[in-house]
């Protein structure tokens, strides 16, 4: 953290953050302790371990943190506030008022060194403990105010600086299910390690909203391992419930991912992400779905595939039938174009059976189905809705 330092004062103001310590790394050395070379280089190696402060380990394992680390989005930063009486004489209501200041608000954070006093040489401190939630720059602001020994009243402020940073990427994709008729969403998400160490993730969940009903397709292990850069997919169904909407495919709001992770040293982190919208699908008034279709047919042998036309509007349509012949050489309808489907009242819908005969072999898709509305005089078109192969 930068400390931008004022003016001399009696009282010094200590700001250092507390963090866990690291693996220490090990490095496998082999030499013969019969030879004299080796044991020369073995005793020149571990002589240069101990005047290298930064290498020297605490215990056999782990090591002190040497720097500023980075502090990443969802964890919890964790500092000392010290106050000190480097003076001679003793200072009276010494008070510390720390704030947090980011990009978009000033965010006052408990401490409870409030009217002190510190004889000569004598210090107090606190531990303060904050979760980060907001990306980029940071300000710790700390003010301290006191009075001497002859009473006058003193005043100074200290700015530690420290960016915030993410520690994960989330990309998400929707996919609508729109071959049925419970209008359910599938969400994809995928998780990036972009943090500069190992974590742990132990939980990833979708909280849905209120018009949704969430499950797991691809349920996560207790805890998913993942190195920089490591990605991990997650997917889950969403069913929309029965809050008397009329079109649940007009709802876009799905929920919030909830994540959650430790890092290599059993630091916790969490984050959530923003309410999730999905772009609805543009059915129009109308839409047509495939029920039943054989996988093959036989040549010049009649089949019946099965469709389904759904009312996607708040209005009865009065549907007809017709084929446009042209789109579909290798099929030959063997029905009548220009059928009354009837009247179909909203959100519902209408199962009808087509008897085609196949003429070409190999591949052919099902195409030039039209459904006109009636009232409004508008044509809907439906092509490539499905594939049968002719052999």
């Amino acid at each position: 953290m930068a400390d931008l330092q004022g003016p001399s004062q009696t009282i010094t103001l200590k700001v250092m953050r507390l963090a866990r310590p690291k693996f220490a790394p090990f490095t496998s050395l082999c030499v013969d302790p019969e030879d004299d070379v080796g044991r020369i280089i073995q005793q020149t190696v571990q002589r240069k371990t101990i005047d290298e402060g930064s290498q020297w380990p605490i215990g056999d394992f782990i090591l002190a943190p040497q720097q500023f680390e980075n502090i990443y989005l969802g964890e919890t930063f964790t500092f000392y506030v010290s106050c000190i009486n480097e003076g001679n004489d003793q200072v009276d209501e010494v008070t510390v008022k720390v704030d947090l200041q980011t990009n978009s608000q000033k965010q006052p954070l408990p401490c409870k060194l409030d009217g002190l006093k510190l004889v000569a040489g004598e210090s107090q401190g606190q531990v303060v403990s904050h979760e980060v939630k907001e990306l980029g720059q940071h300000i710790l602001v700390c003010s301290v105010t006191y009075k001497t020994s002859s009473g006058s009243s003193q005043y100074f402020r200290k700015f530690f600086k420290f960016p915030v940073t993410k520690p994960i990427d989330v990309r998400t994709k929707f996919y609508n299910a729109e071959d049925n008729l419970s209008n359910d969403v599938f969400l994809e998400a995928q998780i990036e390690n972009t943090s500069g160490g190992m974590m742990m993730l132990e939980r990833v969940v979708l909280e849905p909203s209120d018009f949704y009903d969430s499950q797991a397709i691809t349920p996560s292990p207790s805890a998913v391992q993942l190195r920089p850069k490591d990605v991990r997919q997650f997917l889950f169904c969403l069913t929309p419930k029965n809050h008397g909407i009329s079109s649940p495919k007009e709802v876009t709001n799905i929920g919030k991912l909830d994540m959650q992770w430790r890092t290599a040293m059993g630091e916790r982190g969490r984050l959530q992400t923003s309410p999730l919208q999905r772009i609805a699908p543009g059915y129009g008034d109308t839409r047509l779905s495939v029920e039943r279709v054989p996988a093959t047919v036989r040549v010049r042998q009649t089949f019946e595939v099965m469709l389904r036309v759904h009312n996607c509007c708040d209005r009865s349509l009065d549907l007809m039938l017709s084929f446009d012949t042209v789109r579909q050489p290798g099929i030959v309808y063997c029905c009548t174009s220009g059928k009354s489907l009837g009247q179909i009242p909203p959100n519902t819908s209408i199962d009808f059976g087509l008897e085609l005969l196949p003429v070409t072999l190999g591949f052919q898709s099902l195409s030039g189905i039209r459904i006109h509305d009636v009232f409004n005089k508008r044509t809907h078109e439906y092509d490539d809705i499905a594939q049968v192969f002719v052999n």
